[in-house]
């Protein structure tokens, strides 16, 4: 697990944990290697022995964003087999009260009328900044991408005043939402999510964006293939039941695919982002 306990992405991987040692009949451990956004976790499962008893945990950087934009890394993803995404969620974009917008393109022409606009993320490359890039390339708005050290500090700066919007995970800023603090205005699904209808989408302001982050199981490359197939019928199956729904929060659905299906998947994103990293100038 590249997190530590406590979070929702431990909380998945104990549920699946008891569900394996259920069906499987031996123990399954989870171990924890928080640290350097995931790539401890990664070089952890790239040297793991193909032989079926390592499952990794890997976050939605250190799969697609982290090979795109560090030369360096200490891990290639074809050193791994992909098993199954976990879950998704989107993104949201969120204003204080003193932006006068109530969806996107209010948003929008509120920016063009200001010249330029300041937005808290998790900093450089974070999925929050790929999406407003997103949002910039099919606007030409100018805005400035503030970096925090995590999304309830720039909320405390977005509600004090300090900040006029964030473009963060939907739940770190939802409480302040609903309280009338701050306002969600965006959420970057390509319709309104079932669980949050109030929320309304880049999409119906007029920007066709679909855009949600994913957590996804891997096995080090070399494990034999009926290995693979054997987890993925009882970690798909324990992904969409009814005990992990419950585990989930509002803005998360579970999302499961076969291993040919995953790869495509991250091929796919991974050729995405590329362009939009090259077409934005976006760097760590």
């Amino acid at each position: 697990m590249p997190v530590a306990a406590g979070g929702i992405s431990d909380t998945i991987s104990r549920f699946l944990s008891e569900t394996l040692r259920g069906e499987l009949g031996q123990p399954v451990v989870v171990e924890n290697r928080p640290g350097a956004n995931g790539i401890l976790a990664s070089e952890a499962i790239a040297r793991s022995a193909p032989d079926g008893y390592t499952i990794g945990y890997m976050l939605y950087a250190a799969m697609t964003l982290n090979p795109l934009l560090m030369p360096s890394l200490s891990y290639r993803m074809s050193e791994f087999l992909p098993l199954t995404p976990t879950f998704k969620a989107p993104m949201v974009l969120a204003v204080g009260k003193a932006v006068p917008a109530t969806n996107v393109r209010e948003f929008v022409d509120y920016v063009k009328r200001q010249g330029t606009l300041s937005y808290g993320t998790l900093g450089n490359a974070s999925t929050g900044q790929i999406l407003m890039e997103m949002l910039r390339g099919q606007t030409g708005i100018e805005l400035d991408n503030v970096g925090y050290r995590g999304e309830t500090l720039a909320v405390t700066d977005l509600i004090a005043g300090n900040l006029p919007a964030v473009c963060i995970s939907c739940m770190n800023v939802l409480e302040q939402h609903r309280a009338g603090n701050a306002r969600i205005i965006g959420i970057s699904t390509p319709e309104r999510l079932p669980a949050l209808p109030d929320l309304p989408t880049f999409s119906e302001a007029g920007f066709p964006i679909d855009y949600s982050y994913f957590h996804g199981l891997m096995m080090p490359a070399g494990t034999p293939a009926p290995v693979i197939e054997k987890l993925h019928r009882s970690i798909g199956g324990a992904l969409q039941s009814e005990g992990l729904r419950n585990r989930l929060t509002p803005d998360m659905q579970p999302f499961v695919l076969s291993p040919t299906e995953f790869g495509r998947l991250l091929s796919e994103e991974t050729s995405k982002l590329g362009e939009l990293v090259r077409a934005r100038g976006i760097r760590l």
